[in-house]
């Protein structure tokens, strides 16, 4: 295999995809400072909180963004392996961050093209990687006419909106969801090596990527086993016979993830704070045809491509063949968990390489040159909404989004705080700087995160309301005793939300003061 293309593919797109966040690092306004985010922000930063925990030694995620107390248990352990790496190599967490986006792009790239290597012909193969990794839709259509309603339904611009629906869009903003489309791809790649040659170190191999998988998307475990099982029964269809020792060694290879898919269903039902947080899920599946204009051009030509496989039944892309159809099912069948969205993970890789079968197929019908015409003419629009995702990170680098940078006393406030805390300190603060402080502080707050945060706008109105005029001491007193709460943060945001003055309270005592903020220690009852 010739890996020249995808590795120099890969670190081209390593660069695009890092280059906003370097422009908007250099070109921080005076008195700021750059966060280091510019899509899902909030969730951006909660996973950066994560980190933070994984390098200070922890392999179990305590939910910081809470005042529930519970145990210690192993979820995101992407991140808190990052946050251990950070710790190893001595790096800033937004650096090691950024880093799992660059080492995404690299495994998703050389993954899919070993994939596309097994799979294709060898004129399909650049064509096919590039329309998985660049491939995009056409939801900028409904972006500029205003998010219509079609038959009743909005038309939504999902793919500017939902990173795990493309590649590239993935690489730029969420690092675990490159890292999870490789992994399928490669559990994949071992669950196809198993079939022609089973024996116990591709079933090892392979199943310790599905169990590497289940620590960052476990819900794509069962459906991965849902598209194996439709893709042997259409080989079955066609006269394929698999043997009594491939088929074992298959089911082998998905028995090893089961004591983490089970262990995270327990915790998911079992541990109260963590069965609370799940109700609170909202991932339903996206309107379908907002996901049909979203998937755009590449879906058109992925249909072709499934018939054109369904007629030649070609045995190799039949595994192709059966998954979006099996996806788009599940998107919209009940799911007791409400993460239907959660299944899109990877859904770009089939239709990235079923577009270049189904494209090329119908370029074959024209003459030669204007046939390659065509195709350097097609394929920008078949990545358009990638090209405009970069432009939207772009502008964002040159300060659009002033929610990107973080004033220089609160920086100061928050690097102080990470190392002036005591480990039971749990912060009282407005939910904008709760979602900053467990991030750049490590420090647990009341509020912080629409989802991570237990009953969040719940707790905004408590916030409010202890901290109004016409409230005594004495609740207030009982109501951060009750809750925990050690330290008061007052900066910006805490002041134009309040008239609330912590300076005259006795029970607060001043312990940071610099600009704009203050931090205060609650004395004890």
């Amino acid at each position: 295999m010739n890996l020249r293309f995808p590795l120099l593919f890969a670190a081209a797109v390593s660069l695009l995809t890092l280059l906003p966040y370097l422009i908007a690092y250099a070109t921080t306004p005076p008195g700021h400072h750059f966060a280091g985010f510019f899509f899902i922000a909030d969730d951006a930063t909660t996973y950066l909180a994560k980190m933070r925990q994984g390098a200070e030694g922890a392999w179990t995620w305590n939910d910081p963004y809470t005042a529930e107390s519970h145990g210690g248990v192993f979820l995101f352990g992407f991140y808190l392996f990052f946050g251990h790496l950070s710790a190893l190599l001595h790096l800033p967490l937004i650096a090691t961050y950024h880093l799992a986006g660059i080492s995404g792009a690299f495994a998703l790239v050389l993954s899919v093209e070993r994939l596309v290597h097994r799979l294709l012909d060898p004129p399909l193969r650049r064509l096919a990687l590039v329309l998985v990794v660049l491939g995009s839709g056409l939801g900028f259509i409904a972006q500029m006419l205003g998010d219509p309603s079609l038959l009743g339904h909005p038309v939504e611009a999902l793919d500017l909106h939902l990173p795990e629906l493309t590649g590239f869009y993935s690489i730029l903003a969420i690092p675990h969801f490159a890292w999870a489309t490789a992994l399928i791809v490669l559990s994949f790649l071992g669950l196809l090596r198993l079939v022609d040659s089973p024996g116990w170190r591709p079933v090892i191999s392979t199943g310790v990527l599905m169990t590497l998988l289940t620590a960052i998307h476990p819900q794509m475990i069962p459906v991965i086993f849902l598209i194996w099982l439709v893709y042997q029964a259409v080989l079955f269809s066609w006269g394929e016979r698999a043997s009594l020792r491939s088929i074992s060694a298959q089911l082998a290879a998905f028995a090893l993830p089961v004591p983490l898919l089970a262990y995270n269903a327990w915790i998911l039902y079992r541990d109260p704070t963590i069965a609370e947080w799940a109700r609170q899920w909202r991932h339903q599946a996206p309107g379908p045809l907002s996901l049909a204009l979203s998937l755009g051009l590449p879906l058109l030509a992925a249909i072709v491509g499934i018939v054109i496989v369904w007629r030649r039944r070609d045995r190799g892309l039949a595994l192709l063949m059966v998954w979006p159809p099996l996806v788009f099912v599940l998107l919209y069948a009940p799911n007791i968990a409400n993460i239907q969205r959660r299944l899109l993970d990877a859904l770009y890789v089939p239709i990235g390489m079923l577009a270049a079968v189904g494209l090329r197929a119908l370029l074959t019908r024209m003459p030669a040159v204007t046939a390659r015409r065509l195709e350097r003419l097609l394929l920008p629009a078949f990545c358009f909404s990638s090209a405009i995702v970069l432009a939207i990170a772009l502008r964002f680098a040159t300060g659009a989004f002033p929610e990107a940078y973080i004033r220089a006393d609160t920086w100061e406030a928050m690097q102080w705080l990470s190392s002036h805390h005591d480990p039971a300190d749990r912060v009282l603060s407005s939910p904008q700087t709760g979602l900053l402080l467990p991030a750049w502080s490590g420090t647990p707050v009341y509020v912080g995160h629409y989802s991570e945060t237990l009953d969040y706008f719940g707790k905004i109105g408590d916030v409010s309301r202890i901290l109004a005029p016409g409230v005594t001491d004495s609740e207030r007193r009982s109501f951060l005793a009750g809750n925990r709460l050690t330290l008061l943060y007052w900066g910006p945001d805490e002041s134009r939300a309040s008239s609330f003055d912590p300076s005259v309270r006795p029970y607060l005592r001043r312990i940071y003061q610099r600009g704009g903020v203050s931090i205060y220690r609650v004395a004890a009852n």
